[in-house]
């Protein structure tokens, strides 16, 4: 896989489909259904054959796993640090480990790594156990660690693995991770949540556990025979739409393929998936069966997150980075907590989907709704700059004209900006894993829209007009949600998912603090609202 610092760079005349904002419309946010076209690519399910004009069949299972896998008859994966002799200059003893420009890993990269291994380990059954290195090259020669990690500067321009399970031949080398020099590869420095360092290794270790890529594209691909490595793009390459980093970190598509801004506009600064996503999560899951240990207590993601919650990319603090993630958890009863941001959250805690949250203003009221793109160069840079600073970052002068003005030779001299749709709103960032159930959502000071799913929600909107949406999440969903803190004539409660139901099918009961539906039709099925705060009236209610 290969990507530049500032966001990968792109033939901008792609971009003329329109970004959707998922919280634009009443009822639930859309979710891309198997077999809808977009961007004239079919959304496929997790079965069945959604393209028939292709061999096989043809299914985001099909695509991702490449049928290979550790063994892992013991309950354990075991990984380590290469640690031999190592290089001194690209001619070093070239037939010794990956070849000449082997390097090992730092110890920013090590702990890097434990980051990305511990992402997958909270995902499977397995547990991943780190062994150290024996004298000199044993270890790794005898094979008796199933992953190995180091750097090569003689070899990819960003990152390989070998896939698991191959024969004697090759059985040393199999599940092995070898990452571009960060001294040659200065992306591979980005270590922290969001940045490409982080991304590559979590995809490495993919590809390690027997993830393939989504399409048949590799890097250096050159089909023409001319030399020359092809371009690769999602137009191109992509056979199917969810091959893109908003739905599995094997891709070589960026989120922003599937309408996502993904630029977080406080540090101009563009933002990669920090684990595994929600396709990633449920293939290798199938694969290896879920881990139901990890999480099972009573878990708060975002801010306030409980000490469980070891992943900083899932533990939001004033003034960071955004960050990209999916959340698997085994049991309890959970929160995500979006109270910290000033700007407006979609949260949808239904399996599958995602919440967007965070964007350009999110920590500082002032900011909140206002278009960056108006304000003069200079005082959107100050902006910028002081919090890069306080974040320990460079300053970000220079990238300007790429972000806002366009660059001769980058994008065909189109911006970030235009790219993005003018968005500087975080979109579709949080994903829930397939059989994660997220019990309760907190919003913050704008206006948030959230959404629950069959269990008993408790939703909390905070400051903002806020709006509650309501469905039936299947034929046998009797849940009760509960509704914290309602202000009348703020605030609204969105019945327009419920087909059919108006006024005369709702009973507002302000005595008891409960609203009832009959989302049937018949009275045979009541949807039952606690509420919590202000008396509601009918012309708090949306219908469809």
């Amino acid at each position: 896989m290969d990507g530049p610092l500032d966001g990968p760079i792109v033939d901008a005349s792609k971009f003329s489909f329109s970004f959707p904002d998922p919280g634009s419309s009443d009822g639930l946010p859309d979710l891309a259904m198997p077999g809808e076209v977009i961007r004239g690519k079919t959304v496929y399910g997790f079965s069945g054959d959604w393209d028939p004009a292709r061999a096989g069949d043809n299914n985001v299972m099909s695509q991702l796993d490449s049928g290979t896998k550790q063994d892992t008859s013991d309950g354990i994966i075991t990984f380590g640090f290469l640690d031999q002799k190592h290089a001194t200059g690209l001619t070093n003893n070239p037939s010794f480990g990956e070849g000449k420009g082997y390097t090992p890993f730092t110890e920013a990269q090590k702990a890097a790594a434990r980051v990305a291994v511990q992402n997958w380990d909270d995902l499977i059954a397995a547990k991943f156990v780190e062994v150290p290195n024996g004298p000199g090259a044993s270890t790794w020669a005898s094979k008796s660690v199933d992953i190995m990690l180091a750097n090569t500067f003689t070899g990819p321009a960003q990152a390989y693995a070998y896939y698991p399970g191959y024969g004697t031949a090759l059985e040393r080398v199999a599940g092995d991770v070898w990452i571009a020099d960060p001294r040659y590869n200065t992306s591979n420095l980005q270590l922290d949540p969001g940045f490409y360092g982080l991304q590559t290794l979590n995809h490495e270790l993919g590809h390690s556990l027997g993830l393939s890529h989504p399409g048949d594209y590799n890097f250096g691909d050159d089909n023409d025979g001319d030399g020359v490595p092809d371009p690769i793009t999602y137009e191109g390459d992509a056979f199917y739409f969810q091959d893109n980093n908003q739905y599995t970190i094997m891709s070589y598509f960026d989120s922003f393929e599937a309408g996502n801004n993904q630029i977080d506009w406080n540090l101009m600064r563009f933002v990669y998936p920090s684990t595994p996503m929600v396709d990633d999560v449920r293939v290798i899951q199938a694969k290896y069966g879920a881990d139901m240990t990890t999480r099972t207590g009573d878990t708060t993601y975002g801010f306030h997150s409980t000490a469980d919650v070891a992943n900083p990319a899932m533990k939001f603090v004033p003034g960071e980075m955004s960050t990209i993630f999916t959340i698997w958890d085994a049991g309890g009863k959970d929160t995500l907590d979006l109270s910290g941001f000033y700007t407006k959250s979609i949260i949808d805690l239904r399996e599958g989907a995602y919440s967007s949250a965070g964007g350009f203003g999110a920590y500082n009221a002032a900011l909140a709704d206002t278009d960056p793109s108006a304000l003069s160069k200079t005082d959107y840079l100050d902006i910028v700059n002081a919090a890069n600073a306080a974040l320990g970052l460079a300053a970000r002068t220079a990238a300007y004209d790429l972000y806002f003005g366009g660059r001769e030779g980058a994008n065909e001299g189109v911006p970030w900006f235009e790219i993005m749709g003018h968005d500087t709103l975080m979109e579709n960032n949080i994903g829930i894993a397939y059989g994660a159930i997220i019990e309760n959502a907190i919003g913050g000071h704008g206006d948030d829209r959230i959404n629950g799913n069959q269990a008993d929600n408790e939703f909390t909107g905070n400051d903002g007009a806020d709006t509650f949406v309501f469905a039936k999440y299947g034929p046998n969903d009797i849940s009760i949600d509960t509704v914290m803190d309602f202000h009348s004539g703020e605030d609204k409660f969105d019945f327009s998912a419920f087909e059919g139901v108006d006024a005369s099918r709702v009973h507002i009961d302000n005595v008891n603090h409960q609203i009832t539906v009959d989302t049937d039709l018949n009275g045979s099925f009541e949807t039952t609202i606690n509420v919590h705060g202000d008396a509601v009236l009918v012309s708090d209610i949306l219908f469809g």
